[in-house]
């Protein structure tokens, strides 16, 4: 479906950790937006009109709102107005946007989801979809790499996912870990070098440039076709 304009409130907030917050909307006028996993929204945060986009990290069958996972480190105009517009303030709000959604490929017979930092929103959204709503069987791999072990969020509802889904795999990579850390170290490219990385699959990346551009490397140097690597166009 083609972006519209909506009407949202703020109905709830979570603070994850001194690193993320999450934010829910509830729709207002329309009251419901068909989305596809994987795509976002663009927020008007000030009277000027200024406006700055985040991925949906909801399941898209709860169409009547949505929910984003926002990094404060920016500290820009649009993290500050989702951090401190108390709660009950609408919004205005353009989507669905974006192509970033999982293909309707058969040759793509696992899906790897990569992502780093808040980009694990979207990546969020697929995997709910895919598990939890159409019941995927196929392997369906997520590796989501982080600065610090405590900046981690959503980590225990991914693992009752583990234990709910056996074809679902986690792997949470933390670059500084503490002692006693014991799964993958480092950046998420050498969690991946030290994995079986499934030829027929899909590859999902979001986050910052640096590391889709050395995760696509990776990828190409791995033997996966570059149509197999998807990630949202922003760069």
């Amino acid at each position: 479906m083609p972006p519209q304009q909506f009407k949202a409130r703020i109905e709830d907030r979570v603070i994850q950790n001194d690193k993320f917050f999450t934010i829910s909307f509830e729709l207002i006028e329309p009251g419901a937006m068909e989305f596809k996993a994987g795509q976002y929204v663009s927020i008007k945060v000030d009277a000027a009109g200024t406006r700055r986009s985040y991925s949906i990290a909801s399941r898209p069958d709860i169409n009547h709102g949505f929910e984003l996972a926002i990094d404060v480190t920016p500290g820009g105009v649009g993290t500050t107005f989702l951090r401190d517009m108390p709660i009950g303030t609408e919004v205005e709000v353009l989507g669905p946007l974006g192509s970033f959604v999982i293909a309707d490929d058969p040759t793509e017979k696992a899906i790897v989801l990569v992502g780093t930092g808040s980009g694990i929103a979207p990546l969020r959204s697929m995997l709910l979809d895919l598990l939890q709503v159409k019941q995927d069987t196929r392997p369906i791999i997520l590796h989501w790499g982080i600065r610090f072990v405590e900046s981690l969020f959503w980590e225990n509802e991914f693992q009752d996912i583990v234990e709910r889904f056996p074809n679902f795999k986690f792997h949470p990579v933390v670059s500084k870990a503490i002692d006693g850390w014991t799964l993958c170290r480092g950046r998420v490219t050498d969690c991946l070098s030290t994995h079986e990385l499934p030829t027929e699959a899909g590859y999902y990346l979001c986050g910052g440039k640096p590391m889709i551009e050395s995760v696509v490397k990776l990828l190409g140097e791995r033997g996966i076709a570059p149509e197999h690597i998807h990630h949202e166009k922003f760069f």
